[in-house]
């Protein structure tokens, strides 16, 4: 039997000592680390206590209604949180390679319910090899990267399925609004998955963080959409055609013969799996490109013609990166700056291959620190400095590099 008083007894004195400062950089992002597995292995055990606790009938013993309402009601904990638990309880069983890699602390229960959600809707026939998939690819993302993974694998193989699940969001479109006392709007809005990336891709454009005299943007990341919503609106208003906008604002990559055919999985600038029959729908009202890409689906180059990106380039490192390239970064292209690898002044071109999408916080830790980055068959990697990584292991940002094998 587990001795929980020992472990309470560990992490309170833990928590007196309170010296993790005393550890150098690599080991104090060790000991998160490790501390992260320990709570994943934790909610494992959980689960099987709480399994154990539903086959005892435990909550009737308790005048609860059932495991849920038993968790909540004696742990003290939020009912969103009982739910989840419970439904641990119920689905990880049918989920042989998750359970695996939860109760081996690889993956929290977060990971688990994802790619529980994810297979729900597929074909009989593709439930177990998406499961396995999913699985081996979890550890190495965050549960929000591993829902379009799971969209990914959907979108593969059963077309159809996420086309009729794309038209039905669009469907269920839908905008409020309502004032309040003060005179205030308050504004919601539900959109198709396509028409949401574009206002998105917009919004998160024009609500990128402003420095006025060197001073740091002061408005929260509310304000500042809330702001950029506004002046969108403004704009739109004054001018029946936008200056200095391009008309495409969703930049969509597909192989041409999948389009054509209507197979594998399209995907927006910011990473979203899209199915191939709502990608034909949109190329019918789109302008369409043709990129020229290598062995390895990397976009060709310019020289040293120009000092600043174009913006076609812009638009093949948005293809390329999507956004910026940092390893573990999340920022969207538009919140980028196209940064030469070998500066211009050094005699750098302006090429793809001499160029990466990073965001204004890992542009200045390039800049200042000595990471220095490769390019591995066309795609950025980042070699940390010595003392990140005394093995200098080259690291890429997962967006770019999901390891998925159907």
């Amino acid at each position: 039997m587990l001795d929980t008083k020992a472990i309470k007894d560990l992490l309170a004195a833990q928590l007196a000592a309170n010296d993790s400062y005393q550890l150098s950089e690599n080991d104090h992002l060790e000991f998160l680390s490790e501390l992260e597995t320990i709570g994943r292995l934790l909610t494992a055990v959980k689960t099987d206590a709480n399994t154990q606790a539903d086959e005892r009938v435990l909550h009737s013993t308790y005048r609860c209604k059932d495991l849920s309402m038993l968790l909540c009601n004696k742990l003290k904990i939020h009912p969103g949180e009982a739910k989840r638990r419970t439904r641990l309880v119920r689905e990880l069983p049918g989920l042989p390679h998750t359970r695996e890699a939860m109760y081996a602390g690889e993956i929290s229960g977060e990971h688990a319910l994802v790619i529980s959600d994810a297979i729900k809707r597929l074909p009989a026939e593709h439930v177990e090899g998406a499961e396995r998939v999913l699985a081996d690819v979890a550890p190495t993302l965050d549960p929000e990267f591993l829902k379009r993974a799971g969209k990914y694998v959907r979108t593969v193989v059963d077309p159809d399925g996420v086309y009729r699940d794309e038209r039905e969001a669009v469907e269920r479109r839908a905008a409020r609004m309502s004032r309040g006392k003060d005179g205030s709007v308050r504004l919601s809005a539900t959109m198709g998955p396509l028409e949401g990336e574009k206002v998105s891709t917009f919004l998160l454009g024009m609500a990128k963080p402003r420095s006025v005299d060197g001073e740091k943007d002061p408005r929260t990341f509310e304000q500042r959409l809330a702001d950029a919503f506004i002046e969108a609106m403004t704009i739109a208003m004054a001018h029946h055609d936008i200056p200095g906008l391009p008309r495409s604002l969703l930049v969509m990559t597909m192989n041409a013969d999948n389009l054509k055919d209507k197979t594998g999985c399209a995907r927006t600038d910011t990473g979203q799996p899209v199915s191939p029959d709502l990608a034909q729908h949109v190329a019918c009202d789109a302008d369409i490109a043709e990129v020229v890409l290598g062995e390895k689906g990397e976009p060709l180059a310019y020289g040293r013609g120009r000092r600043l990106a174009s913006l076609a380039q812009r638009r093949a490192l948005a293809v390329r990166d999507k956004g910026c390239a940092f390893p573990g970064c999340d920022r969207p292209p538009s919140w980028t700056e196209a940064h030469h690898v070998v500066h211009w002044i050094d005699g750098g071109p302006t090429d793809l291959d001499n160029l990466v999408l990073l965001c204004v916080y890992h542009h200045h830790v390039i800049h200042a620190q000595e990471w220095v980055i490769i390019f591995e068959h066309g795609i950025p990697a980042f070699i940390p400095p010595k003392w990140i990584d005394p093995d200098q292991v080259p690291l890429r940002n997962i967006r770019v590099d999901c390891p998925l094998v159907l």
